[in-house]
């Protein structure tokens, strides 16, 4: 959350089973808001089958960590096993976003000539996330983009969001305790043959809230295998990446739901 510059971000992610050591090109359509029809088996909505949402009971708010990280930074590993091992200990309440970015790309921009690290997971939405959130190395992380440590003296932002990975157990077990305000449902469409996603989502206030709200809803590769730099100098060439954003289905700052003020149960 950072006041003043972009709203707060209510972030869905759609993980897929995509299991592969390349990068997906152009993964979602262009058209945002909308269903590109050409994605899908059908011509137009009336086969289509649209959503029916039941009543959300969740009761509990749930975290999500991004993990600024870089293939060529070594001690990412570290912060990637910290995450994970947060994430096991809270299953189906934190879930884990590998952003590969940083502010001037030191440690995500495939070497030059190099036959080994030639992946790029790098994305617009994680680029600017990176220099908007002036993440200058890694690894860094943000949970639920609430208020950071590093480094709260030479960020200009209102609020750093950006913590240490010393700080992430820390901070989302203070968050798991916090009451719930807000509620999302997600369903999607996935159609194999024309490799096209719909994702359709329902967003529940649970308590009256008054500000701008934004639906951000990321698209995440649970697994990729790829090379990774090591401490002492060493190269894993099948490391498995986890949890890698790979693209935002409806942008970097996602799409407007609410500007001004909401009701308790309203959807």
């Amino acid at each position: 959350m950072k006041r003043t510059n972009f709203t707060v971000g209510l972030v869905l992610v759609a993980s897929l089973g995509f299991y592969s050591c390349d990068k997906i090109e152009n993964p979602i359509p262009a058209t945002v808001g909308d269903l590109d029809w050409s994605l899908s088996p059908f011509e137009d909505s009336a086969s289509y089958t649209w959503p029916i949402w039941t009543t959300n009971l969740n009761s509990v708010k749930n975290v999500l960590i991004e993990d600024f990280t870089g293939h060529t930074c070594v001690g990412c590993p570290d912060a990637a096993i910290e995450a994970a091992n947060i994430e096991a200990a809270n299953p189906g309440r934190v879930i884990v976003a590998s952003i590969h970015a940083n502010a001037t790309s030191q440690y995500q921009i495939p070497i030059p000539g190099d036959t080994v690290f030639t992946t790029d997971f790098r994305t617009e939405a994680g680029n600017e996330y990176a220099t908007t959130f002036e993440c200058d190395l890694n690894p860094l992380g943000t949970t639920n983009r609430k208020l950071g440590i590093y480094p709260a003296i030479t960020q200009n932002i209102p609020e750093p969001v950006l913590q240490q990975l010393t700080s992430w157990g820390t901070s989302t077990a203070s968050l798991l305790g916090e009451d719930l305000d807000v509620n999302i449902q997600v369903q999607y469409n996935y159609f194999p043959n024309e490799n096209g996603l719909f994702v359709h989502t329902e967003t529940d206030f649970i308590n009256a809230k008054s500000g701008t709200y934004n639906v951000v809803v990321y698209l995440v590769r649970d697994t990729v295998i790829a090379p990774q730099k090591l401490p002492g100098g060493l190269e894993e060439e099948e490391y498995h990446h986890h949890n890698v954003l790979s693209a935002n289905i409806n942008g970097t700052w996602g799409e407007e739901i609410v500007s001004g003020s909401v009701v308790s149960g309203e959807k």
